[in-house]
């Protein structure tokens, strides 16, 4: 695929069986210098119907102490809620667009994240400078602060899973981390980070 090598597509519709496996780090190996700030859609999501669309918890699960921020490495991610209407790739400012103006994000996707924007630095690691993340508008999402339909994707989960390839991890192999690759409707456990997730933010961290 064309776009593969600046998205990771996330988060399939299909849960399926997962095997055994270590976390996995994005290729090459990266890293922020500093403490990303990443501006949620202050727009919102109309099939969320928290009364913000979703636009609060989401911020509050990406920077709550049971995801990345709790991990023990200290504060990893901060995020606000704000216009993405100057969203545009590799610019040095995350968004989370809860939309998708690239169309990256088709089919069984739930939401993307790109994460091809990096430099090297003077003593040969790679640096993070931008990772900038898409929503699929066909699936219809929720947040715990309304009933979920049995049809319907938990949004809180779907970023913080997301916020983990802003970060620097690929997909897991290991079924219930947040970085597996797939989760089933009405299941927000992705929103909270495993032992397997937490390993690989340490290690890059």
């Amino acid at each position: 695929m064309k776009i593969q090598r600046y998205v990771t597509l996330a988060l399939l519709l299909a849960l399926v069986a997962g095997s055994v496996s270590a976390y996995v780090l994005l290729s090459p190996r990266r890293t922020w210098d500093g403490v990303p700030n990443l501006i949620v859609d202050s727009r919102g999501n109309a099939t969320i119907a928290d009364g913000s669309g979703g636009t609060t918890r989401i911020r509050n699960a990406i920077t709550a102490a049971a995801s990345w921020n709790g991990a023990g490495t200290g504060t990893r991610i901060n995020a606000t809620v704000g216009s993405v209407a100057a969203f545009s790739l590799g610019d040095g400012t995350p968004m989370l667009n809860l939309r998708d103006p690239l169309g990256a994000c088709t089919g069984g996707c739930l939401a993307a994240t790109f994460t091809g924007y990096y430099t090297t630095r003077p003593n040969g690691t790679r640096r993070i400078y931008d990772a900038d993340m898409v929503t699929n508008t066909a699936n219809n999402l929720a947040t715990l602060g309304e009933a979920c339909s049995g049809s319907e994707y938990y949004a809180e989960g779907i970023m913080v899973h997301e916020v983990g390839h802003l970060l620097g991890l690929g997909h897991s192999g290991t079924g219930g981390a947040t970085m597996f690759p797939s989760v089933s409707a009405c299941n927000n456990a992705p929103a909270s980070i495993e032992a397997d997730d937490r390993a690989g933010i340490n290690d890059l961290y």
